[in-house]
């Protein structure tokens, strides 16, 4: 016997041990028509009270569960979303994945992950399978799609953004503090009396790269010498620290976009011989949960990823339920100093 068919014998049993009920053993339990049951399961009014309670409780006698190809096809939903990240890896993503379940459970909905792998045409793929298999709505940190690719992609599914947005398009994004916690941290280096900073930028197809860089220059102290445009990557942090740290005249200070740019300088620092931040200080835009841990600990930004997940996934329960206007919500973000700055912390 193969081992295929040892699969299908153990199915078989265990079908016969656990036989599943059916809507017509909850009407024979009840006592009723199968559409009587069907009815009163689904809410349906004008049943008297004795009818839905023997109902009820038959099904949950019997454990009756009831199939969600059939609902789907009568109500036109399949309470399921779907969530787009760049790159499943991603502790951020992750832990707004655990924000954004967290909201779409209450609500009844389901969520399928989908990774893009940091490219556009993989992400432009799985919202096309998700579109596919008639998702209600879409969680969307896109790798840089363009509001004309999603309208031809997903059609009117409801859309909501977070992290990094498609301009002029979607139902709503929810996007954290950026020119903000880049300015806490450059205000920090510049307290710490440092005039020459270096910024690691992250990439520019996304939202967060884009409005990080943005706020830097805007600063009035980014000299173009010392900025390094990279991928969200400690090899491309390792990269563009070995190029800082190579110049004659390099900067004091070193400002890095996330905490993988951060960890990437860290390691370019110690191939080097250069010490943090007894020769050159660190900030990060990411709190990872092991800064603390760090040689030396981190100082950063931080903020609540799970919370970005959960304000996105109820903008898309709104977007679901009724027609609303598109909002942008804003993720606040807050300092922690530690001693890669110089700090005593």
């Amino acid at each position: 016997m193969t081992l295929r068919d040892r699969v299908w014998q153990r199915r078989n049993r265990l079908r016969n041990r656990f036989p599943k009920a059916t809507l017509a053993d909850v009407a024979e339990r009840a006592g009723v028509s199968p559409s009587t049951a069907s009815r009163a399961l689904n809410g349906h009014a004008g049943l008297a009270p004795a009818t839905r309670a023997a109902v009820e409780s038959a099904a949950a006698s019997l454990k009756f569960q009831p199939s969600p190809l059939a609902r789907s096809l009568r109500t036109r939903r399949t309470l399921t979303v779907g969530f787009v990240v760049p790159d499943v890896s991603s502790p951020f993503y992750a832990a707004a994945l655990k924000g954004a379940q967290r909201r779409l459970g209450q609500a009844g909905y389901r969520v399928l992950l989908m990774d893009a792998s940091l490219d556009v045409e993989r992400e432009l793929a799985a919202l096309e399978t998700l579109y596919a298999h008639q998702v209600d709505g879409l969680l969307l940190a896109t790798a840089g799609i363009s509001a004309e690719a999603l309208e031809a992609a997903v059609s009117t599914t409801p859309t909501v953004f977070f992290d990094s947005v498609a301009d002029g398009a979607g139902d709503g994004a929810v996007i954290l503090e950026n020119a903000r916690g880049t300015g806490l941290l450059l205000e920090h280096l510049v307290g710490h009396g440092h005039e020459h900073i270096a910024f690691l930028a992250g990439s520019q197809r996304e939202t967060s790269g884009v409005e990080r860089l943005q706020a830097f220059r805007a600063s009035g102290r980014a000299d173009e010498r010392y900025i390094r445009v990279c991928e969200w990557s400690i090899g491309d942090g390792r990269r563009a620290g070995l190029e800082l740290l190579d110049d004659p005249q390099r900067a004091s200070a070193v400002l890095a976009s996330s905490a993988e740019l951060a960890l990437g300088f860290m390691a370019a620092a110690a191939e080097r011989g250069v010490r943090i931040p007894q020769d050159v200080a660190l900030v990060s835009f990411d709190d990872p949960y092991f800064g603390e841990l760090l040689e030396p600990s981190l100082t950063a930004v931080a903020y609540d990823a799970c919370l970005v997940g959960e304000r996105a996934a109820a903008l898309l329960v709104d977007a679901m339920s009724s027609e609303t206007d598109a909002r942008e919500v804003r993720v606040p973000v807050t300092l922690v100093t530690r001693r890669s700055c110089g700090c005593d912390g």
